[in-house]
């Protein structure tokens, strides 16, 4: 796909990508502002570490060692980020490591990789919201689809939190299909972009920019759960006979409110020093990688908003894709003013 580039530089570049990706900095996220974050940045990541197998000689070990800079780029530069987020993208890194060392990288394993991330995505998130809000909130479900049943008359099922679950698995697994064949047209598209020449981009600062979007991150995430906890308690507080009235919502609150501060502030913190303990040995191996992953960031946020403005002729899906892939590849084939 770069038969012209090292493969080494290609690599490397599109770490840094991921990275920038995994962090959220000024990257992908800030030029398309979208609701299915999630599943961009899941795509994205699903996109590159899919790259990153296809240009290398060795799967394994140069997916380990990119997953590696990644972890650790992320833990210096989103320290608060969820412990799940971790897991995320290394579960998504060791899949891609398994199918594509086993089958290579193609449509098939592709798609498969899109579907089963994506499906423990959808698990990991009914999860965490079983872990913090307990049954209560599958039988907040119910009472919720029992009342709306009753009201509307025309209405002869009532969708359970069974059912619920088994849509949202659902939904999660072909929104996984589709980003894996949109990943295989994004590669496609990789090799029609013009290369003729070294691109130049200006570096802006992003540091404000940076320190807002963290801020705006945690009072989304502190938004999030307060609403979560709302929709959970009305419910069962004014359509249920079995709920114990204000003691049990009372008891619901303090719930969910101990568990997630034993969550952010105990037990998260505690994985994400056992990760960093982890990853310290391969810290002094990798340390230059990471200092050049650090430094292309700058130039990466100007390269993705340059994309972003010359995809601009086109519309809806069909920009994304382009976008995308005009992304990937002015990042590999850019050079900085020094060089």
């Amino acid at each position: 796909m770069f038969k012209d580039t090292d493969n080494k530089l290609v690599i490397e570049r599109l770490t840094a990508l991921w990275a920038l990706n995994e962090c959220g900095l000024g990257g992908f996220m800030h030029a398309v502002s979208s609701p299915f974050t999630g599943i961009l940045v899941g795509g994205i990541s699903i996109l590159l570490i899919s790259l990153i197998a296809s240009n290398a000689s060795k799967v394994w070990p140069t997916l380990i060692k990119a997953l590696s800079i990644v972890l650790l780029v992320k833990l210096s530069v989103s320290p608060h980020s969820p412990v799940t987020s971790y897991v995320a993208v290394s579960f998504q890194a060791f899949l891609g490591m398994l199918l594509f060392s086993l089958f290579s990288v193609n449509r098939i394993t592709i798609v498969s990789l899109g579907a089963i991330t994506f499906l423990e995505s959808a698990a990991q998130k009914l999860l965490t919201l079983t872990i913090i809000y307990g049954q209560s909130l599958w039988e907040s479900v119910d009472i919720y689809s029992a009342w709306v049943s009753e009201k509307l008359s025309f209405i002869d099922y009532a969708l359970s939190s069974k059912s619920l679950i088994i849509l949202f698995i659902t939904f999660y697994s072909c929104a996984g299909i589709v980003v894996g064949f949109l990943i295989v047209r994004i590669m496609k598209l990789m090799q029609s972009v013009e290369t003729t020449a070294p691109y130049h981009f200006s570096i802006q600062n992003k540091t404000r920019e940076v320190e807002k979007t963290k801020s705006k991150k945690r009072k989304k995430l502190i938004f999030f759960w307060a609403i979560t906890l709302l929709i959970v308690l009305l419910p069962l507080l004014f359509f249920s006979t079995e709920f114990n009235g204000w003691k049990g919502g009372l008891y619901l609150l303090s719930r969910s409110l101990i568990v997630l501060v034993l969550w952010y502030y105990v037990v998260g913190p505690f994985l994400l020093k056992g990760l960093d303990k982890l990853l310290s040995k391969r810290q002094s191996a990798y340390q230059s990688d990471i200092q050049n992953t650090l430094d292309l960031f700058p130039h990466l946020r100007s390269i993705i908003q340059y994309a972003w403005k010359d995809s601009s002729s086109l519309r809806g899906l069909n920009r994304m894709q382009h976008f995308m892939a005009r992304s990937i590849v002015y990042s590999i084939h850019f050079k900085s003013s020094n060089e």
